[in-house]
């Protein structure tokens, strides 16, 4: 499948505008709405970049993204394998997977079927971070795997070679994450975790705190995504 004329023009437009001095958050956010429009059934993309070892949110195109990258800073997911592995996981179905039972669950709350993930490398080839789409469709990336890593992965190279986005990225997770008091719903959601096998109420109160760290959410909404994978097993 060829890339489509129209991505490789659009993606030309934003890294004009970031040449002439677009915010590096803003360009991430244009060039994930642009991957997300490459698959009818994708309903969110985000990209993920690595600060400190650690794999940070820095896009995403709607909630969907955003609550299947908190489930696996939670747990663990093929977002997170792919940027650990240095290569691309894709999941063809959701409803046949049984390594990640987070991930698999915050996929069926928020209708994702099917998964894909490649890492972005800089300009020395290390992994500097990835890109994530969801579709609602299973296996919807089968023919589409090397339009998306080819039309993506050299540009988001480029950038997150040049970008140093540390301190702007830890500041807005803490804002966030103390915005908001949350108590209940977190002390619930460190509950749900905590009656997982193996799970301790410190174990999952970390990961709460971690996953909105990464994610650079709310710990409120963290916790809102895990009550809401409680309440459909309960259902």
């Amino acid at each position: 499948m060829e890339q489509l004329p129209e991505t490789r023009a659009e993606l030309r437009r934003l890294s004009a505008l970031l040449g002439e001095g677009m915010d590096v958050g803003a360009y991430l956010d244009g060039v994930a709405k642009v991957a997300e429009a490459v698959v009818p059934s994708c309903v969110g993309v985000s990209i993920t970049l690595i600060i400190d070892g650690d794999a940070f949110t820095v896009a995403a195109t709607g909630p969907a993204a955003y609550a299947m990258d908190a489930a696996q800073c939670v747990e663990d997911g093929p977002c997170v394998q792919a940027v650990a592995s240095g290569e691309p996981i894709g999941v063809a179905d959701v409803l046949d997977e049984d390594r990640w039972r987070l991930f698999g669950l915050a996929a069926a709350g928020h209708g994702v079927r099917s998964t894909w993930s490649f890492p972005i490398r800089d300009m020395e080839g290390l992994v500097a971070g990835g890109m994530n789409l969801y579709s609602a469709a299973p296996d919807a990336f089968a023919d589409r795997a090397r339009l998306i890593a080819g039309a993506f992965g050299a540009d988001l190279g480029d950038v997150v070679s040049n970008a140093d986005m540390s301190f702007a990225t830890r500041d807005r997770a803490r804002e966030l994450g103390a915005a908001l008091d949350a108590r209940e719903q977190v002390d619930g959601a460190v509950d749900s975790l905590a009656g997982l096998p193996g799970w301790t109420p410190e174990r999952a109160r970390a990961r709460l705190d971690r996953a909105a760290l990464l994610t650079g959410r709310p710990l409120s909404e963290i916790a809102q995504v895990v009550l809401a994978v409680a309440a459909g097993t309960e259902g």
